[in-house]
């Protein structure tokens, strides 16, 4: 779904930018700064090139860095309940304290519930679309979440529709989510700086 021009002003001026419905590089760095500015002053994570990566995450496919953790609130791969996911265990409490804040956003935000319980994968090892570095699947420390509405070409929020509630829960524990700080693949969501 492609966001109305309505909720692009809501979101300009949750961020604090001036809300005239258009997206522009004022909206893009305006939400930068704004998601920036939730994350913690020491960012816990790596920075994302592959050095990094293994020092920090160990070797891309190594299952034995990765634990399971159980969802606090339904989440559905392909229409089917998914219960729990295998992640990087330098990132698993993170994560579950960002998916407990979008649980507790779920009543009073209901318009993000779609995003929130579409799970789109967290562990595949694999390489970067097109790349031929280890994405950060392969590490176990990404997620993605409601991937049908929100693909990898798509440009954030112009055609992909990730809810900022959500990405500012990512942000608070210095998580990227990848449509704001790319404009693009707006459903990863990685434990990088």
């Amino acid at each position: 779904m492609v966001m109305t021009s309505d909720e692009i002003k809501r979101m300009q001026v949750r961020v604090g930018t001036p809300a005239d419905g258009f997206w522009g590089m004022k909206s893009i760095d305006a939400c930068r700064n704004h998601l920036r500015s939730l994350m913690p002053h020491q960012n816990p994570w790596p920075k994302s090139d592959q050095k990094s990566l293994r020092e920090f995450y160990g070797d891309p496919g190594d299952e034995s860095n990765l634990v399971t953790i159980a969802f606090p609130y339904p989440m559905f791969y392909d229409g089917k309940a998914v219960t729990k996911t295998r992640v990087n265990k330098r990132c698993a409490e993170s994560l579950l304290r960002i998916l407990r804040n979008i649980k507790d956003l779920l009543p009073t935000h209901p318009d993000i519930t779609d995003e929130a319980q579409d799970y789109g994968g967290v562990f595949n090892f694999r390489l970067k679309r097109g790349g031929s570095s280890y994405s950060l699947h392969a590490y176990g420390a990404a997620i993605d979440l409601d991937a049908d509405d929100n693909t990898f070409r798509d440009s954030w929020p112009m055609k992909a529709d990730m809810p900022l509630e959500i990405m500012e829960e990512f942000a608070k524990e210095g998580w990227i989510s990848a449509g704001a700080f790319w404009g693009y693949d707006a459903m990863n969501h990685q434990a990088t700086r």
